[in-house]
C-alpha cells in the first residue's frame, strides 16, 4: 500500500512539471538560431489586452559580439558600408550612434533613445532577409521570451500598432510593446454618461449617443463600427476632438489629402462604419479623446420587453477588438379593458389618448419606404374630436365582444389622458383619466400599463303621460268614496231627527 502511495505521489508530481512545462513553452520560444541572447516582449494592456493573436517580427539590423557578461558589446555591419540615417562605420568596421567628421573623427551621440527619424530610418533599412524569427503569442499571454538568439542590435515590429522598439541583446533584452489598444465607451444621449445605458423613445423619432474612443500611443487602422437592432442609423455622424468638430458626415470625403475618416453606410442603414486615417489618428497627442455624436431611429413600437440595441466596437491594429457597453432604447404601451357594471366585457367603446399638450396619439403603420410613428394632432377651430376621428387624423380603438382593446404602443415616457370617444348605447359615458410613464423606470409595470375601464347602465328617465293617467284614476276614486261618505252619513242624521 505504501508502494503505491509512493508510485501515485510520483505520478502527480510528474503530471505537474508536466503541466508547468506547457505554461513556461507558452510564454517561452526557441528562435533556433542557436545563440547564447534571448529578448523578452511585454505586451500591451494599459487600456485593454489584446484580443487577437499578437505578431512579432524580430529583425537583426547589426551583427554583434559581446561576452555576454559586461556591458561592453560591439557592433558590425550586415550591409557593408550602407548605414541607417544617425548610424556611422569607423576605421575598423565598428558601428557607432553618432556622426563622422571628413577627417573619419566620430562624436558619439550620447541620446538613450532613438529619433523617430532614426527609426524609420532603421526600417527603411533592414531587408527581408534580415528576419530572423516571426513569434505569435496568443491571446491571454502578458508576455513571450524568444530564445536562442545571436548577440545584434535587433528592429521589432508589432501587429497591435505603429511603435516598434529597436534594442540590443546583451546577453538579453527586455522590451515592453508600448502600443495601446484603444477602447470604446457608448451611452444614450448627447454627451458621454457611463449611467445612461438605457432610454425610452417614442417609435419613429430619433434617440441620440454618444461614443468616446481613447487614442492611445501607436494606434493605427483604427475603425469604429455601430449595429444597431430595432433602429436605423440617421446619417447624422459628428466627431469633435477636444470640443471642436472636426468632421461630420457632411463635410468628410470632399478633401482626399485632409480627410479625418470616411463612412460606410448611410441613412437608413442598420450599420455604419468610420475608418480613421492614419495619418490624423498619428498625429494626436497620446490618450487623445475622440468623440463620436450621432442618432438612430426607433422602428418598432414593441419596445417594451424587447427594447432595441446596440453597442459600439473598435478595431486597431492587426484586428484587435474593443466593445462598448450595450444601450437598451425602450417605448411603452398601454392598455385598455372594457366591462359593464357587473364586470361582464363591453364591445363597442372607443378610447383615444392625448399628451400633456391636448394633441391626440396618431400611430402611422410602417411602409416600404418609412418605418411606423407616432404623430400627435391638434385640434383645429371648430373641429370636434368625433370628425378627427372620422378623417383618420386620430386613432380609436375599439372594445372587441371580449371587452379588450387594442394597445396604444411606441409611447416614450410622459403623461397622458385616456379618453372614452366612443360609448356603447343604454351607458353613461366615462370620466377622462390620466395615466404617467415615469422617465428612467425600465419596468415592466411601468413600460407595459393597463387599466378596466367600468361604463354604468344609464337609468330610465320618468315618462309624464302614462303617470298622469294613473293619478287622475287615483283622484276619482278618493272623490267617489268621499262622497259616498258624506251620503251615508246624512241619511243616518234624518233618521236620527224622526
Amino acid at each position: 500500500m505504501k508502494k503505491f502511495k509512493k508510485i501515485l505521489a510520483l505520478a502527480v508530481a510528474a503530471v505537474m512539471l508536466l503541466g508547468l512545462g506547457t505554461v513556461v513553452s507558452a510564454a517561452e520560444v526557441d528562435s533556433g538560431k542557436g545563440g547564447n541572447a534571448s529578448i523578452t516582449i511585454t505586451l500591451p494592456t494599459d487600456e485593454t489586452a489584446p484580443t487577437k493573436v499578437t505578431t512579432y517580427k524580430i529583425y537583426k539590423v547589426f551583427d554583434a559580439t559581446s561576452d555576454g557578461e559586461s556591458d561592453a558589446i560591439s557592433y558590425t555591419s550586415r550591409q557593408g558600408e550602407t548605414m541607417p540615417a544617425g548610424f556611422v562605420l569607423d576605421a575598423a568596421g565598428n558601428v557607432h550612434h553618432g556622426t563622422k567628421a571628413a577627417d573619419g573623427t566620430i562624436t558619439e551621440n550620447t541620446a538613450t533613445a532613438l529619433t523617430a527619424e532614426e527609426i524609420a530610418a532603421i526600417a527603411a533599412y533592414v531587408r527581408a532577409t534580415d528576419l530572423v524569427y516571426t513569434a505569435e503569442v496568443a491571446v491571454g499571454e502578458t508576455s513571450v521570451t524568444i530564445t536562442g538568439l545571436e548577440y545584434g542590435y535587433y528592429y521589432i515590429t508589432t501587429s497591435t500598432g505603429s511603435i516598434v522598439t529597436v534594442d540590443s541583446t546583451n546577453p538579453d533584452a527586455e522590451v515592453n510593446d508600448k502600443n495601446i489598444i484603444p477602447i470604446v465607451k457608448k451611452s444614450a444621449g448627447t454627451q458621454y454618461d457611463k449611467e445612461s445605458l438605457k432610454a425610452i423613445a417614442a417609435v419613429g423619432t430619433d434617440q441620440p449617443f454618444t461614443a468616446q474612443v481613447n487614442v492611445g500611443k501607436g494606434t493605427i487602422n483604427l475603425v469604429f463600427t455601430d449595429t444597431m437592432t430595432n433602429m436605423t442609423y440617421n446619417g447624422d455622424v459628428k466627431v469633435t476632438v477636444g470640443g471642436s468638430e472636426v468632421a461630420s458626415s457632411t463635410t468628410v470625403n470632399t478633401d482626399a489629402a485632409n480627410e479625418t475618416f470616411t463612412i460606410t453606410g448611410a441613412q437608413g442603414d442598420a450599420t455604419f462604419t468610420l475608418t480613421f486615417d492614419n495619418d490624423y489618428i498619428a498625429g494626436l497627442a497620446a490618450s487623445t479623446v475622440i468623440t463620436i455624436n450621432y442618432s438612430g431611429k426607433i422602428t418598432s413600437d414593441a419596445l417594451s420587453v424587447n427594447p432595441a440595441k446596440n453597442k459600439a466596437t473598435i478595431t486597431s491594429g492587426d484586428g484587435n477588438t474593443n466593445t462598448s457597453e450595450e444601450v437598451e432604447v425602450y417605448n411603452a404601451k398601454f392598455t385598455v379593458t372594457k366591462q359593464d357594471d357587473k364586470e361582464k366585457p363591453l364591445a363597442g367603446a372607443g378610447f383615444v389618448i392625448k399628451n400633456s399638450e391636448g394633441a391626440y396619439y396618431k400611430l402611422n403603420a410602417a411602409t416600404d419606404t418609412a418605418p411606423a410613428s407616432i404623430t400627435w394632432y391638434a385640434l383645429t377651430s371648430g373641429e370636434t374630436l368625433a370628425q378627427a376621428i372620422a378623417a383618420g387624423k386620430v386613432t380609436e380603438y375599439k372594445s372587441d365582444a371580449q371587452g379588450a382593446v387594442p394597445a396604444f404602443t411606441g409611447l416614450k415616457d410622459g403623461t397622458y389622458t385616456l379618453v372614452e370617444s366612443t360609448t356603447p348605447a343604454g351607458y353613461n359615458t366615462v370620466a377622462d383619466s390620466e395615466f404617467t410613464i415615469a422617465a428612467d423606470d425600465y419596468t415592466t409595470d411601468n413600460l407595459e400599463q393597463s387599466t378596466t375601464v367600468i361604463n354604468n347602465a344609464g337609468a330610465v328617465l320618468p315618462s309624464t303621460g302614462g303617470m298622469g293617467t294613473t293619478i287622475l284614476y287615483i283622484v276619482g276614486g278618493v272623490v267617489v268614496a268621499a262622497a259616498l261618505v258624506l251620503l251615508i252619513t246624512k241619511r243616518r242624521m234624518r233618521r236620527e231627527e224622526y
